[in-house]
């Protein structure tokens, strides 16, 4: 049996090896089972921690931070601009699948607030322009990414 302490570290392999960025039953089940606990606790661990998401969710996380400094900076209107351009509600995807916004009370740079994080990667001094150039970016890679494939699969036959 693994050591308890390695849990968070599990789920969140678990979590990014997911297609979704979720983490899925079967592997809950997995994982509460190698650690030897109950639905429970696997749940109550899982629901603890805001990085973690039960429900499946967009090719990206959008995770903007709404804690008191970026608050005071400009995170809810950030926030009002992104649910708008998105089309989507805080803890929902965008139609394509490719964008899920959601709310963190804290990213750790407090000097560089508002700030978002974007797959693990924090944007600071954020403007709405600022964000449109980060959603831009992610939406042309994504489109590279389709074409690229496409490319393949074309040659392949």
């Amino acid at each position: 049996m693994l050591l308890r302490d390695r849990i968070l570290l599990v789920l969140h392999e678990s979590q990014h090896s997911s297609p979704r960025s979720f983490l899925e039953p079967a592997d809950l089940e997995e994982i509460r089972l190698r650690f030897g606990l109950t639905k429970a606790e696997i749940h109550g661990i899982a629901t603890y921690y805001s990085l973690f998401s039960l429900a499946p969710r967009g090719k990206h996380v959008i995770r903007l931070c709404v804690s008191p400094v970026c608050r005071m900076l400009g995170s809810l209107d950030l926030l009002a601009f992104l649910k708008q351009g998105l089309g989507i509600e805080i803890g929902q995807t965008t139609g394509d699948g490719l964008f899920t916004l959601e709310e963190t009370q804290c990213l750790g740079r407090c000097a560089g607030a508002p700030c978002l994080m974007v797959d693990g990667r924090n944007y600071e001094g954020l403007t709405p322009r600022r964000i449109n150039r980060i959603l831009d970016s992610l939406r042309r890679k994504e489109a590279k990414g389709s074409a690229r494939g496409t490319r393949k699969r074309k040659g392949d036959g």
